[in-house]
C-alpha cells in the first residue's frame, strides 16, 4: 500500500500546508494521473518545500478528482505521494480496510 500513517520527514520534497481549491488558468496536466485540466477548471494545488536544500519548491497541480481523493486520504490520518496515482493509493486503502467496496473491483493490480 502506498500510503502510510506516518511521514517520515528524512529529507526530500513534501507537501506543506493545506490544498487549496483554485481556478486553472493556464493549460496543464495533473500531476498524479496526467490528465488534461483546462482553463477554467477547478484544480487543486499543494505547496512544496525541499527539505534538502531547505526552500520552497515548485508547487503541484491536480484534477478536481484526484484533488478530492487526496483529501479523503488526509482527513483518514494517511499520507500519500503525489508522483503515484492518488487514485490508485486511494483504491489500496480501500482494498486493505473494505474489500468488499464495490470500488475496490475497480481496482488495477
Amino acid at each position: 500500500m502506498a500510503i502510510s500513517c506516518s511521514c517520515d520527514f528524512d529529507g526530500g520534497i513534501w507537501g506543506v500546508g493545506n490544498l487549496r481549491d483554485v481556478t486553472c488558468r493556464t493549460p496543464r496536466k495533473c500531476s498524479a494521473c496526467n490528465k488534461q485540466i483546462s482553463i477554467g477548471d477547478c484544480i487543486y494545488m499543494q505547496s512544496m518545500f525541499d527539505y534538502d536544500d531547505m526552500k520552497t519548491a515548485s508547487p503541484v497541480f491536480v484534477c478536481e478528482e484526484c484533488g478530492d481523493m487526496a483529501l479523503n486520504i488526509i482527513d483518514l490520518g494517511y499520507c500519500f505521494s503525489f508522483s503515484k496515482s492518488v487514485r490508485q493509493q486511494w483504491l489500496d486503502y480501500l482494498h486493505n480496510t473494505q474489500p468488499n467496496n464495490p470500488a475496490v473491483s475497480t481496482r488495477r493490480t
